[in-house]
């Protein structure tokens, strides 16, 4: 797919007026447009002329869109053809079953112009840059195997690379939350968020309601361009649960989340070609009841009162991987929230980081006569960790988050980093109606 051929989209609908409203989206974008009325006709033209999407509807006679899916998946000529479905059916068992027959993503009528655009732009130029990528990758064997003008051929290639993750590192970037709208939320908090490469396999996910806001901190599998492909499936999967399908609850968003990556990288089946997954903390909060919901995904929730430290762990299931139980329950923990109460949530980037400290080894070398013992490097470590957290917390947040930068950096020296690194920390704004008496202050409850 070359970088100046406008994209082609096939719109499958069998209402000529939706098909004319989306025609005029994409056009406007400069997109060439097929349209058919129905699946057999939508089917004939894929196997004519292979457009770069489809746009799909679900009700329509003779063949619905769920089969119309299926059909281009089960063939290897368009099976890597993105399906978006649009549909006025709203019920999360059609949601279910588009993303089961194959489709990448669900818009419910009555959509939004910029809506449409912004999800298929996404995912075309996802296909596009991994066509790219592939291309560079043929490019670059051939060269190898030739071997003519080998050194002019990597340097281009190392360039076109860079390039490409560049621009993968502004998408990735875009889907983060703005910190200054999470600050009209909660005034109180900071997010630390530096991938190990310009793109990394960890992500965070705030969503605020009326009465209450989501916080997710999630960390892939890998780091770089793989870990951050991983990056784009969780986000987009934690927004459908938690937009489209409106789930508060954390087990829940547990669940489907494994449900969703598992089964969209088909390691739910015998044939998967990958093993990939994720680990996740979710908390929900609802400052006005004074009420902070949580469930874990191997990553924990650090809460410091009064210089207190209390971690209430993650169950020990991981997400999305093929040996991810797809029927687990998730553990949720319920923590009544008190005014000095703060909250925090990290990947293990921290408490994995390799430092040049060497003050924990003791004794001589039998050898050295005298000298003290070489000691290897040692990790940060979650003990370490927690301590820091209980250390900082009496401070405000933005200091907070800066003497977690220095701590950081101090302890790596000159070592490389080993991973990519998220913390989020918060500390709930309480109303006056909930807060409570000086007598109680200490008197927090974590149900499980």
């Amino acid at each position: 797919m070359d970088s100046e051929t406008p994209y082609s989209v096939l719109i499958v609908d069998d209402n000529t007026k939706n098909l004319q409203v989306l025609a005029d989206i994409l056009r406007s974008r400069d997109y060439k447009i097929a349209m058919a009325k129905d699946g057999l006709s939508a089917l004939n033209f894929v196997a004519r002329r292979k457009p770069d999407m489809v746009l799909l509807d679900i009700m329509m006679p003779d063949m619905d869109g769920f089969e119309v899916c299926r059909r281009l998946k089960s063939n290897t000529e368009t099976r890597d053809i993105p399906v978006i479905f649009i549909s006025a059916l709203n019920d999360t068992g059609d949601k279910l079953r588009a993303f089961g027959s194959g489709g990448v993503d669900y818009i419910t009528k009555p959509f939004q112009k910029e809506e449409v655009f912004a999800r298929v732009n996404v995912h075309l130029e996802l296909r596009r840059s991994h066509e790219e990528l592939k291309k560079i990758n043929e490019a670059l064997n051939i060269e190898v195997r030739e071997r003519k003008q080998a050194e002019k051929a990597v340097r281009k290639a190392n360039q076109e690379i860079t390039d490409s993750i560049q621009y993968a590192q502004m998408i990735q970037a875009a889907l983060l939350p703005n910190p200054d709208h999470i600050r009209t939320y909660l005034p109180e908090s900071f997010f630390i968020y530096m991938p190990k490469d310009l793109v990394g396999g960890d992500i965070f996910f705030t969503e605020c309601f009326k009465d209450g806001c989501i916080i997710a901190v999630t960390d892939c599998t890998g780091h770089g361009v793989p870990g951050a492909f991983m990056t784009m499936i969780v986000f987009s999967a934690l927004k459908r649960i938690i937009t489209d399908e409106k789930c508060r609850e954390p087990v829940q968003i547990l669940k489907r989340l494994n449900f969703i990556v598992k089964t969209t990288l088909h390691q739910d089946t015998e044939y998967a070609v990958s093993d990939d997954g994720l680990d996740a903390a979710v908390c929900f909060l609802q400052p006005e009841e004074g009420i902070l919901n949580f469930a874990g995904a191997k990553l924990p929730l650090f809460c410091t009162f009064d210089g207190d430290v209390t971690m209430i762990k993650g169950d020990r299931q991981s997400l999305g991987y093929k040996r991810s139980d797809l029927k687990f329950d998730f553990t949720p923990h319920t923590i009544r929230i008190r005014k000095g109460m703060n909250f925090y949530m990290a990947s293990d980037g921290f408490e994995d980081q390799m430092g040049e400290r060497k003050d924990r080894c003791g004794g001589l070398s039998p050898t050295s006569r005298g000298t003290p013992a070489a000691c290897p490097y040692r990790r940060f470590g979650r003990k370490e960790f927690i301590s820091l957290l209980g250390k900082i917390s009496r401070f405000p947040f933005e200091q907070q988050k800066q003497r977690l930068l220095d701590a950081f950096c101090s302890y790596k020296g000159k070592l490389e980093r080993q991973d990519d690194m998220t913390i989020a920390g918060f500390s709930p704004p309480i109303p006056e109606s909930v807060r409570e008496s000086p007598e109680d202050c200490r008197d927090f409850a974590i149900r499980t």
